[in-house]
């Protein structure tokens, strides 16, 4: 079984990127025209339970996903290869480095979850929770992760992007593990070169000042990039800069 991906570009080495926990690869629709395509190949993968690979069941653990990624990057013949996380996948994407160990040459966590797991207040996680059924909660949570700055039908999009793309069960699935399956005692101290992505005004715990305190503390090799006028998705707010700091981070670990 290998999950669902598209191959994008034709450059030598191969990069393998994740969603969060609202969309699909679809969420990289626009950015990715602006990614170095000629000194790497970029797949774009769909995690069980979400868009392409929805109809594959499982635990929806990190351990899992990251066993995903390395059986993908097997199938591809990639003996190496970079991984990009966004958001709960930032957190899966370091678990990939943890199984991965020499295999991944490098990571971009784009406003990550930590290894540590999900950190909410009780009342951001009820709207989290919520968010699965709930498009109201939905509609709050894409606000408040972008900073309450943008407009209703940016809201509205995101509602129909999450919504067409994943099943409850999954969704549901990996909110209870990314929050009781943290394992930054095995992680911390990693060497791997990192490039952590922060949005300006994304909510905490995806702020600058926590992921100095974290990320930046936890891992010698890793390194931030602030994207301004941009909350949790900079992607999708700010896709040309994104682009422009994952290509320069990729160059240098060619």
């Amino acid at each position: 079984m290998i999950i669902g991906h598209e191959l994008y570009g034709g450059g030598p080495e191969g990069v393998i990127v994740m969603h969060d926990f609202y969309g699909c690869r679809d969420t990289w629709a626009f950015a990715r025209n602006f990614f170095d395509t000629r000194n790497f190949t970029f797949a774009f993968v769909e995690v069980r339970g979400y868009g392409a690979s929805r109809h594959i069941p499982g635990e929806y653990t990190p351990v899992e996903a990251a066993s995903d990624i390395l059986a993908l990057a097997d199938n591809l013949g990639w003996k190496q290869f970079h991984i990009v996380g966004h958001s709960m996948s930032g957190m899966l994407a370091q678990r990939v480095v943890l199984d991965g160990g020499e295999r991944v040459k490098s990571a971009i966590l784009n406003t990550p979850v930590a290894a540590t797991g999900l950190a909410f207040s009780p009342e951001g996680l009820a709207v989290i929770t919520d968010s699965i059924t709930d498009n109201d909660a939905l509609a709050q949570a894409f606000d408040v992760l972008t900073g309450n700055r943008l407009c209703r039908e940016w809201l509205d999009f995101k509602i129909r992007q999450t919504r067409s793309t994943r099943s409850k069960e999954a969704q549901a699935g990996y909110l209870k593990s990314l929050a009781s399956q943290g394992f930054l005692d095995q992680m911390k101290g990693n060497t791997t070169p990192m490039l952590i992505i922060i949005g300006e005004f994304d909510m905490e715990p995806f702020t600058e000042a926590i992921t100095k305190e974290t990320f930046l503390s936890w891992y010698p090799n890793a390194e931030m990039a602030v994207c301004r006028n941009a909350g949790h998705y900079p992607q999708q707010e700010a896709p040309v800069y994104v682009a422009t700091v994952i290509n320069r981070f990729l160059q240098k670990q060619r």
